[in-house]
């Protein structure tokens, strides 16, 4: 039977490459690399078996070096084919713990080779790391090298938010988990936009690893994604190939404007149906000679839309007219906004009295007045000379 002695002893490893892509600039922007032990038949060992028998038997490190001088002469032809290609190397996180800085991660083969420390990113996982003095002096020492820094498995486990500004990583790798079945999952589409919008912030990029379907590379991008890997645009293998790359690129375009198409398909049908019943309403409303009671002369008339939660009239000074008319149920501590309420922080009040259509739909968010997701189409009208904006929030 095969023992993970032999295998370092005979160094019966293999390196498999993962393509990466950028979205954003529509090229093959780098490979991973990804350790696999060979059996004495041949066959491929499970990563994670090779991992375990070597931290079992205190032959992380050997197995760590190997594995990082194998990605390095394996990765040589492809860079020579394209200068411009990014190495990602997986770094065995436990052993910053005992990091020196006087140590070398490659035994000078990317010297002898002439490759640039600028194309290679070294992966850590930070949050199984428990020195962080050690994890800055790492992170430093590389970064002034020249070595760019990446987070791996972001979104999972321990990852720790203070840490970021220790790490300050050029490249933030979303986990799998969050991006997974993402086209469909609305509290992971905000946690990757969140993140995202941190990673821009920071000076980070941001990929999304475990990429298996066109829509969940294609919602990723909307998001805000730069990178992405997976087996939707390939699987490991030790000669990666990334031909069809512009094949990929083409197929998110077409999700990107299909999706573009769908969300402005979407957004006129509520258009559509807040301008009908605004036009059912208004008559109601300007015809309400306490403006306050307008809400339960429109109850009728609203109550028959089965997407409608609720409507407010709010006038020129931001001040709530009257009590929200709410046609669903709230939950726990949520409430709606009462007469007199002060909106003029909300983005539907300013965005609609700045507005030269005199209209404006929000993006999706979460109710203060029931805890559902939720919009909001907001209309300025005119009511006896005095403006005022009518407000309808739809249920998503």
């Amino acid at each position: 039977m095969d023992s993970i002695h032999s295998i370092l002893e005979t160094k019966r490893l293999a390196i498999h490459f993962q393509p990466i892509l950028s979205v954003r600039g529509r090229t093959f922007f780098g490979v991973e690399a990804l350790v696999r032990g060979i059996a004495s038949d041949g066959s491929l060992l499970s990563p994670a078996w090779l991992f375990e028998q070597a931290s079992l038997y205190g032959l992380s490190s050997e197995l760590d070096r190997l594995a990082r001088l194998l990605a390095i002469e394996s990765f040589l032809p492809l860079w020579q084919a394209n200068k411009r290609l990014i190495l990602f190397v997986n770094f065995e996180s436990k052993l910053i713990d005992a990091f020196e800085s006087g140590r070398y991660l490659f035994d000078g083969l990317l010297s002898r080779y002439q490759i640039p420390f600028s194309n290679i990113v070294l992966e850590i996982k930070e949050d199984e790391v428990n020195d962080t003095l050690k994890l800055q002096d790492f992170c430093t020492h590389y970064r002034n090298l020249g070595f760019n820094i990446a987070l791996d498995d972001f979104g999972i486990g321990r990852s720790s938010f203070d840490r970021l500004g220790i790490v300050r990583p050029d490249i933030i790798k979303i986990d799998r988990s969050l991006v997974a079945d993402i086209d469909t999952n609305y509290i992971h589409q905000e946690i990757v936009r969140a993140i995202c919008r941190m990673s821009t912030n920071i000076g980070a990029i941001a990929l999304a690893e475990g990429i298996e379907r066109l829509e969940e590379a294609g919602y990723s991008q909307h998001l805000g994604i730069t990178l992405i890997q997976g087996f939707w645009i390939a699987k490991p293998s030790l000669n990666p190939v990334c031909e069809n790359f512009r094949e990929k690129v083409d197929q998110l375009k077409s999700n990107a404007d299909a999706l573009a198409s769908e969300r402005h398909t979407n957004d006129q049908d509520l258009r559509n149906q807040a301008e009908l019943l605004f036009s059912q309403v208004i008559q109601t409303i300007t015809a309400t000679e306490d403006l306050v009671t307008w809400s339960e002369k429109v109850r009728p008339i609203a109550a028959v839309e089965p997407n409608i939660e609720a409507l407010y009239l709010i006038d020129s000074s931001a001040a709530q007219v009257g009590p929200t008319l709410l046609l669903r149920a709230t939950r726990s501590f949520f409430e709606p906004m009462r007469e007199g309420c002060d909106h003029s922080r909300k983005e539907y009040y300013a965005r609609t009295i700045e507005s030269m259509n005199n209209f404006y739909l929000t993006g999706n968010y979460v109710s203060l007045a029931t805890g559902n997701l939720c919009c909001t189409y907001a209309r300025k009208i005119t009511i006896e000379g005095k403006t005022y904006v009518f407000c309808i929030d739809f249920i998503r």
